[in-house]
């Protein structure tokens, strides 16, 4: 049985994971993305009902639950920015051309979204991401993996790179640029 702590965590995670895609999902003009969107924003929907149940059963008294009601408030305030996050992916439902101020809102934003394609060459085929942290080394974060026609959403560190994957990343530009290098082979990770 889950904790209060591991609920928490696996919410705030999903959180950040929902807007990552939400955001995608509109760079991209992906309705692949925004289906997970909303499958994840009903995810999210039974953890914050999972974790108010354990918040209240964990409560003897007033004073034990004031104190608990902080968790519930994160929680909501998780919950709330997955049904923001849904929100945005209804843009999706308007012709692109009604959209335009897209590209220019998410250029000015520090972290930006970006596809890099895995080619035959790269050095990081057949490595895991946890193998090859790459967070940690570029600061970029793999969001998704397009392999084919499935997707991989928020991939574990186990998951193997693939020649022909692309890479659904968000982070700094500097971390894009090396990784973009290394993808195309023109760079080793070594």
């Amino acid at each position: 049985m889950e904790s209060v702590k591991d609920l928490l965590v696996e919410i705030k995670e999903k959180s950040e994971l929902i807007v990552d895609l939400a955001y995608s999902a509109l760079i991209f003009d992906s309705e692949d993305m925004a289906n997970e969107v909303k499958n994840l924003e009903e995810e999210m929907d039974d953890l914050v009902y999972k974790i108010r149940i354990k918040t209240m059963l964990a409560a003897n008294n007033f004073e034990e639950a004031e104190q608990l009601s902080g968790i519930l408030q994160v929680a909501d305030a998780a919950n709330n920015i997955a049904n923001a996050a849904t929100d945005i992916v209804y843009l999706l439902d308007m012709d692109i051309t009604m959209r335009p101020f897209l590209p220019s809102l998410f250029s000015k934003a520090d972290e930006k979204l970006h596809v890099v394609m895995i080619s035959n060459n790269s050095s990081i085929i057949n490595r895991t991401i946890g193998e090859l942290n790459v967070e940690a080394e570029t600061g970029v974060r793999i969001i998704a993996i397009k392999r084919g026609k499935h997707w991989i959403y928020d991939p574990d560190g186990d998951v193997r790179i693939k020649a022909g994957d692309a890479l659904i990343i968000r982070g700094t530009e500097d971390g894009y640029e090396f990784l973009e290098k290394v993808a195309r082979g023109e760079e080793s990770w070594d």
